[in-house]
């Protein structure tokens, strides 16, 4: 275990210090001071508290400095702020939002589930504040993926898009297009049309468009946010959408 931890010398001269003498031992000696040493499990639970107490605040340490790191990064952006072409993409919320907030997706993606779940949270802590834009961003090792941001496209179509989010979100395990079907008939949508649509190459690029607008700004997974521009990787709870939401609610309030 010792080995593994990569303080063999650390521990080494600790014990040359406090039983060897300085300089006075021969290896073989001091070799079995430590065998002795260590034969005594109080003794080595004693070393295992300070070498976890040591790990401890290593990684405390490193935390800091990233949400440091992070936070600079952050102040960085509010101050120019990304741009996000949005297109037609469905929107949640008041029109007049003063704070968008883009979420760029995978139906396939678990996080991606949980996220969602954020995203309604957000909403119903800021009904008058904030709205989202829900883009696909398909992953290329999610092979059902594709189908499904289509799928809730084609619900689109006809004014469910929601509808069917949550539902694609809700049958994760089972997508495909029986499913997909199944869900229209249940969200009582034109199933002819719907199945139509399923087919449709102006969703198909659609899809593909939004992928690659995620691409470009830098998105490298799911989910991916843009909150006004600020940009948030990966599923955060909603403390950290909090804090910047009410940053740029207190930025507006200044003007």
């Amino acid at each position: 275990m010792l080995k593994n931890l990569g303080l063999n010398s650390l521990l080494l001269g600790l014990l040359a210090f406090n039983y060897a003498g300085p300089a006075q031992a021969a290896d073989a000696d001091f070799a079995k001071q430590m065998d002795t040493y260590l034969a005594n499990e109080a003794n080595v639970e004693k070393i295992g508290n300070a070498l976890e107490r040591y790990f401890m605040k290593k990684q405390q340490q490193q935390q800091e400095a990233q949400a440091k790191s992070e936070e600079a990064e952050m102040d960085a952006q509010f101050e120019n702020p990304v741009k996000v072409e949005i297109g037609s993409a469905p929107i949640k919320g008041k029109a007049d939002a003063a704070i968008t907030v883009v979420e760029f997706s995978d139906f396939q993606c678990p996080y991606c589930r949980r996220g969602a779940g954020v995203m309604e949270e957000i909403l119903k802590a800021y009904p008058n504040d904030v709205k989202v834009a829900f883009m696909n961003y398909p992953l290329p090792f999610h092979d059902k993926a594709e189908g499904a941001a289509i799928a809730a496209l084609a619900a689109h179509q006809q004014g469910k898009f929601w509808e069917m989010h949550d539902q694609l979100f809700a049958n994760q395990q089972t997508l495909g297009d029986e499913t997909y079907i199944k869900l229209a008939e249940q969200l009582k949508l034109d199933v002819a049309k719907f199945k139509a649509d399923l087919k449709s190459e102006k969703l198909a690029k659609q899809v593909k468009d939004e992928a690659e607008i995620a691409t470009k700004l830098g998105v490298q997974g799911t989910p991916g946010y843009f909150v006004n521009g600020v940009q948030v990787r990966g599923a955060r709870p909603l403390p950290y959408f909090k804090s910047i939401i009410d940053k740029w609610l207190a930025k507006s309030a200044k003007k």
